[in-house]
């Protein structure tokens, strides 16, 4: 599907994707960008449950280690060095 940008920047969300994501007049949406993407995302309300349910899901993530933090100072300075 293909959406067109207005000179203003709207756009129109196909009425397919807007049924399977089950957005209506009215939600509200976050929108991000990353690595080329453009993400939007239906925005939900923190219940308690939603806190809940985040927080449990963080708990899987896997431990940060020693070498891990090695591997992620050397990408920061590859980037910084390309800068120059």
């Amino acid at each position: 599907m293909i959406a067109k940008v207005s000179v203003k920047g709207q756009t129109v969300i196909p009425e397919a994707v807007r049924e399977q994501a089950r957005i209506k007049a009215g939600d509200q949406l976050d929108v991000g960008y990353a690595n080329g993407l453009i993400i939007l995302r239906k925005r939900r309300a923190m219940t308690p449950a939603y806190v809940r349910s985040l927080i449990l899901s963080s708990r899987r993530l896997p431990t940060i280690t020693s070498d891990d933090e090695i591997v992620v100072a050397r990408a920061i300075q590859k980037v910084r060095g390309r800068r120059k």
